[in-house]
Formats: structure tokens, sequence, C-alpha cells
């Protein structure tokens, strides 16, 4: 309530007007005349309980308390702790679960963990007093899950169980109805220093001289979940990792078919695909272009441009495919060949345009070069021709005449427009149509989307620490992070929204404004939750979190 003054000729009056807020704007409503200001009978708008509210101030609490309730939901402390040895009397799963959500909504700060920690409600969830966050914490936290074993000299590292455990919680409570399909690959990490012994120089084009780690993840396609993850060294590749992720998949054990693995193409080696038929999975993989038994399958299938063919329609293209019968690899099993026209088309398009240059070139120099010695020509026409060596024959004429001389290898030409815009895929699957295996490893890009995430949203770089135990620990907390991400976008997905992961986004900016205050009526106390839009209160309900900010009493 208020009341405002109204100069009316000599006279001064007293009204009483009440504030509201509609959408967002304040906006006044007239309710009485109070009389005269200096006027003995002026009416005193009555006194009311509200009115003697006292505020203990306000913390962050809409983003922080959804993220925690998700991980209640999956027991991600209490599994942390059941698999860990107890140094304090301080739960690691909850440092290790606060530490999760900041890297999904504050990831910028990293290296403030405890002064953030306490202006949000985390102090009032975990039941961690404020003034026991501390650095030491989060990294006794760290050394708790993985850690250097007094009595075996070796690295303890807890970490994968932990997270397998916490997925087999998950698939316990949302169960498939149909074969899992999960995606397996590597993204590489880079480090500035050089004291971290996973730290190793690797493939990686655009970071020649930077150390890096390899990070291994296995995700589910249905629901976006990790099944496995796992750090090795910077110069691994990804098909030397395959068998110790094959070592702990699940099994079936009525001899049925588990599901499929789908992995791109460097990933796949004659004993992965052994391997992968001793286990309950099947096998989608591409085969590299360039293996010499892949080129010929590929030139001898003939694909025609035909509605029964059509496998795929992209923004700018259509894919078509057909499933042969060949063996590779030492087996005999189902590729799906598959062509995109348009990349065909600019292959070829690229071919020619350099292939044409070089002869232009080579005619050039042909030319200038009238009195170079041969070692000259021959270094300037390496440097002219360069990978396209196999297309054009060149040779330095000795007789007179025109001094180099050149044509074009017109059967290697013809033998590369075979191949134009096509590829392979290996299926171990005879079940699955052409259709069916190129839909399926053209979709495989869902485990790059979890890369990015945990790369750009999570920002997993710089990597902080040097000791090879906290570096496994800090990945176990990145993945933990991005699983709360998943779990969301699992729930909004079920309720039917059709973006998902960009409707998760939106969701967690707008809870980020939503502040947990405690409010005293009198000797009545309760917890408020400020700044609520009506639609995120709609959405939260949706998702089964309705009531998860509703006004509480304090006990």
């Amino acid at each position: 309530m208020a009341i405002r003054k109204r100069k009316v000729g000599n006279s001064t009056y007293l009204e009483e007007y009440r504030s509201f807020r509609v959408n967002g704007k304040v906006k006044s409503k007239f309710i009485r005349y109070l009389g005269v200001e200096g006027d003995g009978n002026i009416v005193k708008p009555p006194v009311k309980t509200i009115d003697k509210v006292r505020s203990s101030g306000s913390t962050r609490a809409g983003d922080i308390d959804l993220l925690w309730t998700l991980a209640q939901d999956l027991n991600i402390p209490d599994i942390i702790d059941k698999m860990t040895p107890r140094g304090s009397n301080i739960s690691p799963g909850k440092v290790l679960t606060a530490w999760a959500i900041n890297r999904v909504i504050d990831p910028e700060s990293a290296t403030q963990l405890e002064s953030w920690i306490r202006t949000t409600d985390i102090p009032r969830l975990s039941k961690i007093e404020e003034e026991r966050w501390s650095k030491d914490l989060f990294l006794d936290s760290l050394d708790a899950i993985c850690f250097d074993d007094r009595t075996t000299q070796d690295l303890k590292d807890l970490s994968r169980n932990i997270d397998m455990e916490i997925f087999s919680e998950w698939r316990k409570k949302h169960p498939l109805n149909k074969k899992d399909h999960v995606a397996y690959d590597l993204t590489t990490v880079l480090f500035f220093g050089t004291s971290c012994p996973l730290a190793e120089f690797g493939y990686n084009p655009g970071h020649l001289n930077r150390r890096q780690i390899n990070i291994a993840l296995m995700v589910s396609k249905e629901d976006y979940q990790p099944e496995y993850h796992a750090v090795f060294e910077g110069s691994r590749s990804g098909s030397t990792t395959v068998r110790n992720m094959l070592a702990v998949l699940p099994k079936q054990k009525n001899g049925e078919s588990s599901g499929t693995i789908i992995w791109d193409r460097g990933n796949i080696s004659m004993k992965n695909v052994e391997d992968i038929e001793l286990t309950s999975w099947k096998l989608i993989s591409g085969i590299p272009r360039s293996m010499k038994k892949a080129k010929e399958i590929m030139e001898h299938s003939l694909i025609k441009e035909k509605p029964q063919n059509l496998v795929r329609k992209t923004k700018i293209a259509n894919i078509y495919s057909t499933l042969v019968h060949e063996n590779i690899y030492g087996k005999d099993g189902n590729i799906a060949i598959y062509v995109n026209p348009l990349k065909a088309l600019n292959e070829r398009e690229d071919r020619n345009s350099e292939l044409a240059r070089i002869g232009k070139e080579l005619d050039d120099l042909s030319e200038k070069c009238m009195d170079w010695d041969e070692a000259r020509i021959h270094t300037e026409i390496s440097r002219i021709v360069d990978e396209w060596d196999p297309y054009i024959n060149v040779r330095i004429n000795r007789k007179g005449g025109k001094r180099i001389e050149w044509r074009y290898h017109s059967q290697a030409i013809s033998a590369s427009e075979k191949l134009d815009g096509k590829s392979a895929i290996l299926c171990t699957d005879p079940s699955l149509s052409a259709s069916e295996i190129v839909n399926m490893y053209l979709e495989k890009d869902f485990v790059e989307k979890v890369f990015r995430t945990m790369k750009s949203q999570e920002e997993i770089v710089p990597v902080r620490h040097r000791l090879e135990r906290r570096v496994r620990a800090y990945v176990f907390v990145m993945v933990t992070a991005y699983r709360l991400i998943a779990s969301l976008v699992y729930f909004l997905r079920e309720s039917g929204d059709k973006d998902p992961w960009e409707t998760s986004q939106k969701l967690l900016a707008s809870l980020s404004r939503v502040e947990r205050m405690e409010i005293t009526f009198g000797k009545e106390h309760k917890i408020w939750y400020l700044n609520l839009r009506p639609e995120t209160s709609g959405l939260l309900k949706k998702i089964g979190y309705g009531k998860l900010f509703d006004e509480k009493k304090v006990p």
C-alpha cells in the first residue's frame, strides 16, 4: 500500500493506492480517499501481517534446484559415496554433484568454485555448511574417485565404474522398448602443460605441436545417455581403444542381440570386427575409402538414381543406396554402398579443375625450362603435380621439340569417376536393409553433439589439472554434467517438445533468475521463490517437476 498526496487549490488531499504487476510492469490502483492533510480525522491504513515481513536474503535457486533434483533422482551422490572410500564426514558425491551443476550452468566460475557455491542454494540442498566449501574440499573429492593405491602402488580409477553404475540406475528407471543403438567415438582435449603423463602428441591437424588426451564415449541414440566413457593417452587412435570398450559391454544371457554399435571408419580393423563377433552386439561401421577392397566393391556397384534406391533426402541432395554381399575383413557380410550425387558432381568438378590447372602449368613450364638441367625440371614438375601424380603421366623430352610432354591417365580418371560421391558401410546384422543401414550410420552424429556440448556449454577446456588421477576424475565430472543435461533433454522430448535441446537451454536460462528467499510473517517462516515465470512453471509441470518451486514452510 502507498499514500499519495494530491494538491487541489490550497488543500492537500491524501489517497491510498495499491501497487501490482502486469506483464512485469508496475501498475497502481486507487483504493480509497483518506482525507485532507493536517486534518486530525485521517483514516490510517490497516496494519497487516504481510507489512511486517522480514527477509533473510536470497540465493540463486531455480536452475540449481532443478539440476540437483535430477541428480538426486538418478542417485548420483549416493552411488558415488557408496563406491568410494570415505576419508572425511563430507560426502564426495554431493561435492562432485555440485561441481557438475556448476559446469552445466556457470562454467566460467571453475577457478572460484567455493565463492560461487555460497551464492547458490547448494549449501542448503547438500546440508554442507558454507564455510566448509573450499578448493581443498573439491580436490579431496576428486581424489576419492581416482587415487594412488598405497598398497599396490598403482593408480586406482573408480570413475568409470561409478559412471557405469549411474547409467545402470538410469536404465532401470527408463528401460528401452527396443534394441539399443549406440555410437562410439573419440574426441581430443588439448593441454597447455607437459607434466600430465596422459598428454601426448597425437593426430590433430589443427594443433600439431600441442599435447592432448583422448576421451572416448559410447552414447545411446534413444536417450543420449553415456553408457561408457574412458580417458586415453593422446597418441591412441580410435581403433586401438575398441577392445577396452568391448570388454565392459553388457551381455545378453539368452543369446539374443543386445543392440547395434555404430562407429566411424577410423575405428574399424579386422581384429575389431573379429572381436565384436564374440559379443552379443552387431556392428555398423564406415569402411575407409582408401582400402583397396572397398574401392573394388564401390567401383563395381552401380547405383541408379531411381525411387526404389532413394534412402535419404537431405536439404541439398538425395542419397541413393544398394546392398551387396561381399567378403571383407576376412568375413562375408552385407555392405551398403551409398552415393550422394551432389557430392559426386563436386568431386568430379574439383578434379577436372585441378587437372586442367596442372596441364596449363606444365605447358608454361615446358616453354621456360628449355635451358634448365633435368634435376631442376623434375623438382618443379613434382611441385606442380603433387598428389595428382596418379592422373598425369609426365616425362622430359630429350629429342628436341617440347621440353616437357604429358598426358592424362584416362583409366585412372575413369576409375575415380566410379567412386565419386560413394561410401561403403559394413553391417553385421543381416536383417537390416540398405536404407536402415545408411540412415543409422548417417545419424551417428548424436555422439558428436555430446562432444560439442561438453566442449562448448560445459567448457571442458582448458584442463587445469596436471596429475593423471585428477584429470581422469575431472573428466568424470564433465560426463556427469552432460548426463544431467541429457536427462533434462530426455524429459522434454518425452513431454512432446520438438526441439528439446534448445528448450533445455531456454528453461535453464529462465530458471537462472529464480531466487529462493526465506520470509518471516510474525512467527511464521516460509520459503518463497521469486521471479518464476508462468510459462516456466508450465514447462516444469510438463516434465514432472511442477511442484519444485511451490511455497514451503521452513522446517
